[in-house]
Parts: C-alpha cells; sequence; structure tokens
C-alpha cells in the first residue's frame, strides 16, 4: 500500500494536500453505478459512482482529489446539501467504454489508501444486493456501451418490477420511462404510474422526505391500491406512495386519469 501511494503522490501534485489514511471511517465501502442520472451527457454514454461520505468536509476532500487526480473523469460533484441520514454523497461522471472497468479500478486504488477499505463492494441501477469490487466483476456486471446499457436496463427494469410486485394478480409491464402498468384480469381498466424508486425499505424509508398522509382523499387512495395491487403495505407521502414488500420496497407516482 505505502507503493502505490507513493506513486500516486509522484503522478500528481494534488495528492500532497491529502495524506494516507485521511479519510479512514468517512467513507462507505458500497458504492452504486448507474443508480443516479448523468448532469454531463445521456446516461447511456456516461455512467455515474455515488459514493457516500460520513462528514461534508471529508466529502468535498474526496471530490476534489477524485476529479483533479484522474484525467479521465468528467465530473466530480457532491450532493447540494446534508441527506436525511446526515452524510454526503461523492457522484463521480466517467464516459462509457470498455476502459470503464480500469477506470473504477483506479480510482477505488487511490480510495483505499486514503480511506484503509479493502472490502469494497458496488451495486448496480436499482439492484439490492450487491457485488464484491474487482476489475473482473465490473466487466460481468456493468454496461460498458450504450447498447449493452440499453439492453440491460431494459431487461433488468422488468424483472426486478416483477419480482417485487409478485403478491396480486395484475399483469405488469414496464416501458423505457420507468412507467409501469398495472392491468387485471376480467377487464379492469388499466393502472400506470411512474416507477420513482425500487430498493431496500430501511434505505428508502431513511431518505423519502415527509410526513405519511392520512386525509380522506389519500387514505381512499392507499385503500383501492391496496385492493389493486394486492397484499403490501401502502403509505402516501409527499404525493408518491411508498409500497413494502417484506425488506424491499418502491416508490410510485400514479398518473392521473
Amino acid at each position: 500500500m505505502q507503493l502505490l501511494w507513493s506513486q500516486l503522490m509522484s503522478h500528481n501534485k494534488l495528492f500532497e494536500g491529502l495524506q494516507k489514511g485521511d479519510l479512514v471511517n468517512c467513507v462507505e465501502n458500497i458504492f452504486t453505478v448507474d443508480q443516479f442520472t448523468s448532469k454531463m451527457g445521456n446516461d447511456r454514454d456516461v455512467a455515474v459512482l455515488r459514493f457516500r461520505v460520513k462528514d461534508k468536509f471529508p466529502a468535498i476532500d474526496m471530490m476534489e482529489f477524485i476529479e483533479k487526480g484522474y484525467p479521465f473523469v468528467l465530473d466530480a460533484d457532491i450532493s447540494s446539501g446534508e441527506e436525511r441520514d446526515g452524510r454526503y454523497s461523492v457522484f463521480v461522471e466517467i464516459e462509457r467504454s470498455k476502459k470503464l472497468p480500469g477506470q473504477i479500478k483506479n480510482i477505488i486504488e487511490g480510495l483505499t489508501a486514503l480511506t484503509d477499505i479493502n472490502d469494497w463492494r458496488f451495486r448496480f441501477h436499482k439492484e439490492i444486493d450487491g457485488n464484491d469490487f474487482s476489475e473482473e466483476s465490473i466487466t460481468e456486471n456493468i454496461p460498458l456501451t450504450p447498447d449493452e446499457y440499453d439492453t440491460t436496463l431494459n431487461e433488468q427494469r422488468t424483472t426486478d418490477v416483477k419480482e417485487f410486485f409478485d403478491q396480486g394478480t395484475a399483469e405488469i409491464s414496464v416501458d423505457e420511462n420507468l412507467n409501469v402498468t398495472f392491468r387485471k384480469p376480467y377487464g379492469s381498466p388499466p393502472l400506470t404510474a411512474e416507477l420513482k424508486y425500487l430498493g431496500s425499505y430501511s434505505e428508502i424509508k431513511n431518505n423519502l422526505p415527509g410526513a405519511i398522509q392520512v386525509d380522506e382523499a389519500s387514505a381512499s387512495q392507499t385503500v383501492f391500491l391496496s385492493k389493486f395491487l394486492g397484499n403490501y403495505e401502502i403509505h402516501k407521502i409527499n404525493g408518491e406512495f411508498l409500497v413494502r414488500n417484506g425488506d424491499k420496497a418502491a416508490v410510485i407516482k400514479l398518473h392521473k386519469g
């Protein structure tokens, strides 16, 4: 590790501002790829990495470390404010290409020296279960071309949504804009909603702003959804519906009409 740090120092003077181990106990060991939308281009062309950091100033240090230390990084930024659990996110944008696995490996090597984390894991898009990090694992699990991205996302979103909404009798279809249509048998009018998020219940609950709406109209909509979708715990929060299925949850926004 000392040799790695010396090599990093010799390649970029930015590293003089941070010392080995300066971000120990500041960064979570799980990062995501393609969970968030790119600011620099189309998501099919740009991969977005997201790291979670305990406090604002370590997040700023980490952002600058990545943005100025790796020429292939298109942009690095932090979340606009403190998140619900008090942490901050660092977002890193990289062009989607066959070079991506090696480029992510380079970043992780630098962060390992700063954080002393050796058991990195990552999650692709909205998947719940993570993968142990390696260059090979990135190659196997992350789409490296725009066409691969389109194909992978279409297949994954349909599978994930159908597996989540498995408590009812509705036939489910998902379009490229994450609009989910539920069609009940026996001629009931279909129900269409925008899928805002699908992931772990605890993570979504902790980050979803607003209180449960208990007014008469909201209660009526919640009862309707429970009957239409199946055996789920459903709450309306800030105009959207939090749907729970065990330790997983989805946030949907109903279309009007």
